[in-house]
């Protein structure tokens, strides 16, 4: 079993998609919000604003025509997409059309990955296969559905399983028994999560008994525990590739995704730090010698104007001035912000690392 950075596991290799998500490489093409499921999967962690709603959203864009997903994938410098949601198989000519753009712009290399829950598989399965679809990942707790794995791989994708490892002697045994039957019928992988409280589970879960970790912010007590035990037996049991992504992977990935997009959608105003994010200046009723000073570069916004950090050194008496950190969205989420005069005299160093 092999130990990578965040306390994550794998066992002998893992699928090609999982390799670009770690490079941050991967957008996540969430497809729709539908899910004939919804309630059954207690630790389903689709937020409210996003469960049910046949919407989609490419990262954390909204996305209303096909030139939103060629957009996104360009800003991040895609190598790949995986398609998620809800229930994919619910839109299979959504799919179907998301592929054929993505492959035609980006080339056949463009890998992409689905999930599905696989009750309406079956029926999209050639023609997923036909547009170019690279890997379907199947999440069921429903044995019947398993053998579905056999005709994804008749059709040249890669197959496998993925699904969280949930703390109870039960659903180990039923983790085990997955593998067990991916590894007969000749499937590439299983990958198991951390499982995870959201805003949209953290009630369900709490009432069934589950706790928070206390070395993370989100993850559910004695799920990765489990994970080493699973990957122990599969290693062993087994000949599938397996690998254990935990829930600060998932924050590590958008990380590795927001320096791709930081650097193509800064503006002049705004500097990109190492972790990805945006940072300006922002000062409040400026008076003509700063604007002056900043000259067309600054961005005028009501009675606040932004600023880059080039001039932070001439803002050092102004009370109403802020180093504002900001996410590298297209709505520019606020993420922090720092009094320029706490800043004063170390400016320089502080600009030079990105952020203290």
């Amino acid at each position: 079993m092999e130990k990578l950075k965040f306390g994550a596991l794998r066992v002998r290799g893992w699928s090609k998609g999982c390799e670009l998500c770690w490079k941050g490489a991967k957008m996540v093409l969430f497809i729709t919000g539908i899910c004939p499921l919804y309630g059954e999967c207690f630790y389903c962690t689709i937020s409210e604003r996003r469960r049910g709603k046949d919407i989609v959203f490419a990262d954390e864009v909204e996305v209303k025509k096909d030139e939103d997903i060629l957009r996104e994938a360009e800003l991040i410098s895609a190598r790949g997409a995986g398609i998620t949601g809800g229930e994919p198989t619910l839109v299979p000519d959504r799919v179907i059309s998301y592929t054929k753009i993505l492959k035609e712009r980006f080339g056949s290399n463009f890998h992409i990955h689905l999930y599905t829950n696989g009750l309406m598989l079956r029926e999209s399965i050639k023609a997923f296969s036909d547009v170019g679809v690279n890997e379907i990942r199947l999440h069921s707790w429903d044995e019947s559905r398993w053998s579905v794995i056999r005709e994804i791989k008749d059709f040249g994708m890669q197959a496998g399983a993925e699904i969280p490892a949930i703390p109870d002697e039960r659903y180990e045994e039923k983790i085990k028994r997955l593998a067990l039957e991916l590894d007969r019928m000749g499937a590439d992988f299983l990958n198991l999560n951390e499982m995870e409280f959201s805003d949209s589970n953290r009630i369900s879960l709490l009432s069934l008994g589950f706790k928070p970790d206390e070395l993370s912010e989100v993850a559910v007590k004695g799920s990765r525990n489990l994970a080493e035990k699973i990957l122990e037996f599969i290693e062993k049991e087994t000949g599938i590739y397996s690998y254990f992504c935990p829930a600060i992977q998932k924050d590590y990935q958008m990380w590795m995704r927001w320096k791709r997009r930081s650097k193509k959608v800064a503006l002049p105003f705004e500097t990109p730090t190492r972790d990805g994010t945006l940072l300006r200046i922002e000062v409040k009723n400026p008076s003509e010698r700063i604007l002056k000073l900043a000259g067309s570069i600054a961005h005028i916004d009501g009675d606040r104007v932004f600023l880059p950090l080039e001039i932070l050194d001439e803002l050092d008496e102004i009370e109403e001035c802020y180093i504002v950190e900001c996410a590298p969205t297209d709505d520019r989420i606020e993420l922090a912000r720092y009094p320029c005069k706490l800043l004063s005299g170390g400016s320089r160093d502080w600009r030079k690392s990105g952020k203290k």
